[in-house]
């Protein structure tokens, strides 16, 4: 979960280098570089097994790793070969990720094809380095994109080659990875039409096609808080809503959704999904000569899981209603998909308690989140209007939400060009 557009970058720190130097290290990086770290992914990775259950977070866990904009020039160097000539940190949840550009100035014989926009580093947080496979399994699933036509950030070899590198980092292990910076606008940036809300509609229904013949081992044992599967988890951490109405309406959505949603999940259909398909995730762009934005890619495969496609929908559903600030206009988003890959009747009819369910999991969790690093106040980017949703939808609008949505998409159709 983050925010990756260069005019998201706040409050970060800057550094420049002026090193107007060849670099020519490949050599000792490379030592360097088999004796600090473990093995990463390549064409033909040997991946460590997830551990299951044993890894989803518990109450009073901190796994954001500690490092400063500092400490990011010698694993640049040393890993990818890279002079910096700007750094800045983005914005994120639990990992900790840093916008740079490389010195013109300086030669680096370690990276084939370079990134003019700049690059992403990739902190991952103690508990997803645990899982070497499932960062093997987002590594391939992006080189699998970009293969077929999707806009996704492209990984960068490092400099033994590989996709990935565990480090120590302040005394923690830490996943490292570097990805293409993709210049453009993101979501929430721009205003929420219902022309871009049917877009992002058309745009998941196509990713969702092409991930439908992804396959990869580490999916079919990967789990994390994240997932809808995992909502009943979500009763450890309800001591953090401290209003008492708040508190009973989670507990009400999550029973429900376990007993109703969560016991048809045999009978799902099961595919790999983006799992974080939001406003922060989604790039868009103007189209030459026109005033109307279309999406131009999607970022952070973190969320990415094997889970009924049921899911995909309503986590995207959830964070559009909200962008848009508007229940009803979640039937153009819905209208937008339903053209391109058809929903069923009977999951529509479960959509709103998948969208009740997402709502309680980013309430409680950005909530316990922020008691750990109370300075993050992106941590709260969805609490007051989050509320005021769930409030609306699960004691106001439950029963006629589902017409309201038809209603609203129907109206699109018909009465727009799109």
């Amino acid at each position: 979960m983050e925010q990756w557009n260069n005019v998201e970058l706040t409050n970060m720190s800057k550094k420049s280098y002026t090193l107007n130097h060849t670099y020519d290290g490949a050599e000792k990086l490379n030592k360097e570089n088999s004796q600090a770290s473990s093995n990463g992914n390549d064409p033909t990775p040997e991946p460590q097994p997830d551990t299951g259950d044993s890894d989803l977070l518990q109450p009073g866990s901190d796994v954001r790793p500690k490092v400063e904009a500092d400490d990011v020039e010698s694993l640049l160097r040393r890993l990818y070969g890279i002079t910096i000539s700007e750094v800045k940190e983005i914005i994120a949840y639990d990992d900790r990720n840093f916008f740079v550009k490389e010195d013109s100035n300086v030669k680096n014989p370690l990276i084939v094809t370079h990134c003019q926009n700049g690059y992403v580093l990739k902190i991952l947080n103690s508990l997803d380095s645990k899982k070497e496979s499932f960062v093997d399994a987002q590594n391939q699933l992006l080189l699998y994109l970009g293969k077929h036509s999707v806009k996704c950030p492209r990984p960068i070899p490092n400099a033994s080659g590989k996709y990935y590198s565990v480090e120590r980092l302040n005394g923690n292990s830490n996943v490292v990875r570097l990805l293409e910076f993709i210049p453009a606008e993101v979501f929430h940036q721009v205003p929420a039409t219902k022309h871009l809300l049917f877009r992002s509609g058309e745009y998941l229904a196509r990713l969702d096609r092409a991930l439908k013949n992804f396959t990869h081992e580490a999916y079919e044992t990967h789990k994390t808080l994240w997932m809808l599967q995992s909502v009943p988890e979500l009763r450890q951490f309800l001591y953090v809503v401290k209003d008492q109405e708040r508190r009973l309406i989670c507990e009400e959505v999550i029973d429900y959704f376990e007993s109703k949603i969560l016991s048809l999940l045999p009978t799902l259909e099961h595919q790999i999904i983006h799992g974080d398909y939001n406003e922060q995730n989604i790039l868009v762009e103007k189209a030459p000569n026109q005033n109307d934005y279309h999406i131009k890619g999607v970022i952070d495969f973190g969320d990415t899981s094997k889970s009924p496609l049921l899911f995909e929908v309503g986590i995207a559903l959830t964070y559009m209603v909200l962008q848009a600030n508007d229940l009803a206009t979640g039937g153009v988003f819905l209208a937008g998909y339903n053209s391109i890959n058809p929903i069923s009747n009977s999951d529509l009819g479960h959509l709103k308690y998948c969208v009740a369910a997402r709502l309680v999991q980013s309430l409680v969790m950005g909530l316990y989140t922020h008691t750990l690093h109370p300075t993050n106040d992106y941590l709260l980017v969805t609490q007051e209007q989050g509320w005021t949703l769930l409030q609306t939808l699960w004691r106001d609008s439950l029963k006629e939400v589902d017409e309201l949505w038809a209603t609203t998409g129907h109206q699109y159709l018909t009465q727009s060009n799109k």
